[in-house]
């Protein structure tokens, strides 16, 4: 078994083990308050959604499926965690989506230039073979598709980062504990972004694959608004990272 594979399968179950509470964890979920804006980010990152085919990568429970459908997209969600995509497949019974367990690096199965769009949230800074994986993302746009990806930085932090959790630590409360941490950790230190995600990182990388076009979206009023629940010290804690959105274009 290739250390490859065994990181691939801590990083699914790592998931899987997480899908239970995930919607109620903030900044996972997309609440009524942050839909609005959300929809709006991704029909600037994507153009008009209604009755267009659009690829959602690492679906996890549906809620950016949830989002996407809400504009009028016929969606199609894969994840490699059945854990995920059982909750995905009760939230959207119903909708204009399909659920298929699927490794989301290499689409295996899915035909080439099937999609006019596709979208993925939180899965880049996780990608075992990222090369691998925007090469499969290409091939199953049809030329003139559009990818939405929202990440972050998780791992270096700057002076607003730095600044927003001595205020938080000033604010006091409990640091929640982060789910299975040192899982998280471990695997975190054993991809290829274990040094940090970072837009122009991104970008380059994207372009080697063959997309154009690139742009940058803003983030931060997004996740505000999503932890609009959670107390003072928690939000400043969360919004540390660096967080971006950046869309391109398959030609």
């Amino acid at each position: 078994m290739s250390a490859n594979y065994d990181l691939k399968e801590q990083i699914r179950d790592y998931w899987s083990g997480r899908a239970a509470g995930f919607d109620a964890a903030p900044g996972h979920r997309i609440d009524d308050a942050d839909m609005a804006a959300w929809q709006r980010l991704m029909a600037v990152g994507l153009g008009p959604l209604e009755g267009r085919t659009v690829l959602d990568l690492a679906c996890g429970t549906g809620e950016v499926s949830r989002a996407l459908t809400g504009l009028g997209a016929r969606v199609t969600g894969v994840d490699f965690s059945e854990a995920m995509l059982g909750h995905a497949r009760t939230k959207l019974a119903g909708r204009a989506w399909r659920g298929m367990l699927m490794d989301a690096e290499s689409l295996a199965g899915l035909p080439d230039e099937q999609f006019d769009a596709a979208i993925t949230r939180h899965l880049v800074w996780t990608l075992t073979d990222p090369a691998a994986a925007f090469a499969a993302w290409f091939r199953v746009l049809k030329p003139g598709g559009r990818l939405l990806v929202v990440d972050g930085d998780w791992v270096r932090e700057g002076l607003r980062g730095r600044v927003l959790r001595r205020i938080a630590a000033l604010l006091g409360g409990a640091v929640p504990a982060a789910a299975d941490g040192a899982v998280h950790k471990d695997i975190l230190a054993r991809v290829p972004y274990s040094g940090g995600l970072t837009q122009e990182r991104l970008i380059t990388a994207l372009r080697r694959a063959g997309f154009t076009d690139p742009r940058s979206h803003g983030v931060s009023g997004i996740y505000l608004r999503g932890l609009h629940g959670a107390p003072m010290a928690q939000r400043l804690r969360l919004l540390a990272p660096t967080r971006f959105a950046v869309s391109i274009l398959k030609p």
